[in-house]
């Protein structure tokens, strides 16, 4: 089974004219104000899938500022969820402003049956240790739901690029201690942060930790797959493409330049996700 972890379906209305969006959300403005970022409908998810002989997809929208517009994401995404419940397993976004409507959203997305929460992001000026506090009460509520908390993660050096944020890796490892019964998953290699991994009180804090692999091949070589199982473990390492930025192809072509066995790879490519989320 193949499993992509990691898809972003946007509200119909932003996808058929995002102007007036990139000015009204600066994180939606930091992403898509180039006009070069992709937005993919619904129809073009399940061609994606279908294309690549995927099995299942984690499908879930934008952290918009707007707690209506989330709101409206998120009713999409159960939707779509509705008609292909077979294919897509629906993650509820949140608001990075967190406080008490954000935890209501996370309690009435999950009570409906959302699988997990995520994409959780900050795409202009980067998390901050209040920003994730605010998140608390919603990551609690994941917790007690046992589903996984998805958190948008990028390398602190590097390339520019739309949406890259100042990393506060103490913050996040601290936001994770705080939470000690939720699982994780830092998309994009956790921006590097696995590396840490390799001291032990490091190793600890991310116990329940799991990584995705999104827009991979823009980021790293193919040794990253080989170096994260050996830190990590290959049963923490999640496939995810960020279509429609990326496809399975083109991460195929690194998984077979990795030096990994057969059972490395259909771990990330589709049975860690599915031991990892109940409601799949």
């Amino acid at each position: 089974m193949i499993v992509d972890s990691h898809i972003h379906l946007l509200p119909q209305k932003v996808r058929l004219n995002r102007t007036p969006f990139l000015a009204k959300d600066a994180a939606f403005g930091a992403v898509y104000a180039s006009g070069k970022g992709k937005l993919a409908s619904e129809e073009e998810i399940i061609d994606y899938l279908d294309g690549s002989g995927i099995d299942k997809a984690v499908v879930f929208g934008f952290p918009w500022a707007d707690h209506a517009l989330i709101r409206e994401n998120n009713d999409e995404v159960w939707a779509f969820h509705k008609r292909y419940s077979d294919r897509i397993v629906p993650f509820a976004a949140l608001s990075p402003a967190g406080g008490e409507p954000t935890r209501r959203e996370a309690s009435r997305t999950l009570a409906q049956g959302f699988a997990g929460i995520g994409e959780l992001a900050m795409y202009h000026g980067g998390w901050s240790p209040s920003d994730f506090e605010a998140l608390g009460p919603s990551i609690e509520t994941a917790a007690e739901a046992g589903v996984p908390v998805l958190v948008h993660v990028n390398e602190p050096v590097g390339h520019d690029y739309p949406g890259k944020i100042p990393v506060d890796f103490r913050g996040l490892l601290r936001i994770i201690e705080t939470h000690p019964r939720a699982n994780f998953i830092l998309a994009h290699w956790g921006g590097g942060i696995f590396i840490y991994a390799l001291m032990p009180e490091v190793r600890k804090i991310l116990t329940r930790t799991y990584l995705d692999t999104a827009a991979s091949p823009y980021l790293y070589s193919c040794d990253v797959y080989e170096i994260a199982c050996r830190i990590m473990g290959q049963d923490k390492i999640l496939f995810g493409s960020d279509f429609p930025l990326l496809g399975l192809k083109r991460y195929l072509k690194d998984l077979d330049h990795a030096q990994l066995d057969e059972t490395a790879r259909k771990a990330i490519l589709g049975e860690n996700v599915k031991r990892l989320l109940r409601r799949f």
